[in-house]
């Protein structure tokens, strides 16, 4: 019996455990299985309506002047009065500035002077030639007077019926007389040299009457051009010297924006200039509108600009725009075939955008970025790719997780 127990024992202990066990795993709580589903990301897309656009850049820049002066001195004078102050609106020969003008006057009278004595002496010269040529005839007759008495006496006194005396007194004469006849044919001789002399003396004069006179009117310092002045360096009382700066301005008709174009959109431009096209800038500023047109391409690139200087001579908005203003115009370049028109967030980098497929799973295209274009109250980018076709759904949502065959939900069409 003691054996008997021994052994029940253990296999009641093991019938127990498997009880317990089978009992404890029919009573365990049963899990749902749970389906994984991939998330869909909600987006914006839009049609893809391939056409033509025109392409409109947006330039920064700043308004500057062709013909800009800076008006300086011409002789050292005090500042009598100024007529203008900065802002001034003149027109071409409306007087900006009186310097002092006695000392130019002064000039004026000195050089005056020097052309009468000029003049007079001119004067006198001609009145001695004309004096000689009268008196040659004559002063020739009188030697031929003298040099026959010098041959009558010289017979007599080969007859020893003339004094020696008499014969050298005549012979004198004659000698003194041919002095005469040479001196006013030397005098005639030179007429012409010593006229012409005279005359250089005279230009000379004239020329320094003449000098005189600009630095007198110079002392009224007058409008060049229409335009406005920006500023002005001097007040009454003010010495300056040769040189100085007085003032500076600028011709209306003559101004210009200067913007920096970006070097993508500049074989776009060359074209249309190629072509005749006239390319246009517009906008507003202070709720007044500015217009203008392309009259040069820069002729230098500046390291680090990413493109060159373009000028255009502003039509519209000259009569009040101040030089230096900064400004905002759009520049209108004909029309692109073949392009698309979308939000700049549709583009990822600078040439890649996604077309949502039929199962709406991204698919990358790569694009050529051909401009920009103002539409709807919003800049938009132009692209263009032969992979764009009509219909096709172009996502507009800039996702930073955007990867080829990402699930997206479309909840708005733009």
């Amino acid at each position: 019996m003691k054996r008997f127990r021994r052994l029940f024992l253990p296999l009641l202990i093991i019938v127990l455990a498997v009880g317990v066990f089978m009992m404890l795993k029919a009573s365990r709580p049963h899990s749902k299985s749970i389906e994984v589903k991939e998330k869909s990301w909600p987006v914006a897309a839009q049609d893809v309506q391939l056409g033509s656009w025109p392409t409109n850049i947006l330039l920064y820049g700043a308004v500057d002047a062709l013909n800009y002066s800076v008006i300086t001195a011409a002789l050292s004078a005090d500042v009598q009065k100024v007529h203008v102050i900065e802002g001034s609106q003149v027109s071409s020969g409306d007087l900006l500035l009186e310097l002092d003008d006695a000392d130019a006057r002064l000039d004026v009278q000195l050089a005056e002077a020097d052309v009468a004595k000029a003049k007079a002496a001119i004067a006198a010269q001609e009145s001695r030639h004309q004096a000689d040529l009268q008196a040659l005839p004559s002063e020739r007759k009188l030697y031929q007077l003298v040099q026959a008495e010098v041959k009558r006496l010289l017979n007599l006194s080969k007859k020893q019926v003339s004094s020696q005396s008499a014969l050298d007194t005549a012979r004198q004469s004659a000698a003194r007389q041919a002095i005469s006849i040479a001196r006013i044919e030397e005098s005639i001789r030179t007429h012409e040299s010593r006229m012409q002399e005279l005359e250089a003396t005279l230009a000379r004069a004239e020329a320094a009457l003449d000098k005189a006179h600009l630095q007198l009117r110079r002392t009224r310092i007058v409008a060049p051009f229409d335009g406005r002045v920006t500023r002005v360096y001097v007040a009454q009382g003010h010495r300056v010297n040769v040189g100085g700066k007085l003032l500076d301005m600028f011709e209306n008709d003559s101004l210009m924006f200067r913007a920096m174009l970006p070097a993508i959109y500049v074989p776009q431009v060359r074209q249309a200039l190629a072509d005749g096209n006239a390319l246009k800038v517009s906008g507003s500023v202070d709720q007044r509108k500015v217009e203008g047109h392309l009259i040069s391409l820069g002729a230098e690139v500046r390291q680090g600009s990413g493109g060159i200087e373009a000028l255009f001579l502003i039509d519209e908005g000259q009569d009040w725009l101040q030089k230096g203003r900064v400004l905002q115009l759009r520049l209108t370049l004909p029309d692109q075939e073949n392009v698309v028109p979308v939000p700049f967030e549709a583009v990822y980098g600078s040439d890649k955008v996604y077309v949502i497929d039929e199962e709406n799973r991204l698919r990358p295209v790569k694009v050529q970025r051909v401009g920009e274009i103002w539409r709807d109250g919003n800049n938009q980018v132009l692209i263009r790719s032969p992979d764009l076709k009509d219909g096709q759904r172009l996502l507009v949502t800039q996702l930073p997780n955007a990867v080829e065959s990402l699930l997206v939900e479309i909840v708005a069409n733009d």
